[in-house]
């Protein structure tokens, strides 16, 4: 999952050349080879053939950068403001969320919850502090994109693995494998080269 969803980064970096224009520099190549060399060293005891699995994953990967280069086409063309685009990306995820949530029998789960006496007030406070920050991921996720390019938010969706393993590590007494580590260091090395290519762009051309 973690190699693919590196290779999810190249779709989004290609379609954002083929559909914007933003061109490719060499080191943003190299960044995003480094990055997807980490991955595929972290999981090279894992790798295992499914067909089924396969074609779901690359499924995922195609959905991951259409989303994410649409989403940088709306904030470009659609007159809304990042709260009013949050809205309405949510609002149009009801109906596929509701249907599938009775195909999984989620409402008959909820109504047994409530005759077991389950939906107390500590359900609600966790479902809101969920809600909520579902709500300020999303947000973020259009800000950046709008405020960036769809490239860099892959970039970040690509690092924000390492916070999340070295918190593990500190909160839940995770173990980081030696495979795990390089993963990290090849990762934090194609996010330093992506950063400072970016920066040297700014430089050299401040209005971009």
């Amino acid at each position: 999952i973690t190699v693919f969803k590196q290779l999810a980064n190249l779709l989004t970096v290609t379609g954002e050349y083929y559909f914007f224009g933003k061109p490719i520099s060499a080191c943003v190549a190299v960044s995003f080879a480094t990055m997807i060399l980490g991955a595929a060293l972290a999981a090279y005891n894992d790798l295992a053939f499914s067909p089924v699995g396969y074609a779901w994953q690359a499924a995922n990967c195609c959905a991951t950068s259409a989303y994410v280069l649409y989403l940088r086409h709306a904030t470009r063309t659609i007159q809304l403001n990042k709260y009013g685009m949050v809205f309405y990306n949510n609002l149009l995820s009801l109906p596929l969320l509701a249907v599938i949530a009775v195909a999984h029998g989620e409402p008959a789960a909820l109504l047994d919850a409530h005759r077991r006496g389950a939906l107390d007030a500590t359900f609600f406070a966790y479902n809101a502090v969920a809600g909520s920050l579902g709500m300020l991921l999303n947000l973020a996720s259009v800000w950046c994109v709008a405020a960036t390019s769809a490239t860099t938010y892959a970039i970040t969706g690509a690092l924000n693995k390492i916070p999340t393993t070295i918190l593990g590590y500190l909160l839940f007494d995770t173990v980081i494998s030696h495979q795990m580590a390089i993963y990290i260091a090849l990762s934090l090395a194609g996010g330093f080269m992506y950063s400072a290519e970016k920066l040297r762009q700014m430089r050299r051309d401040p209005g971009n």
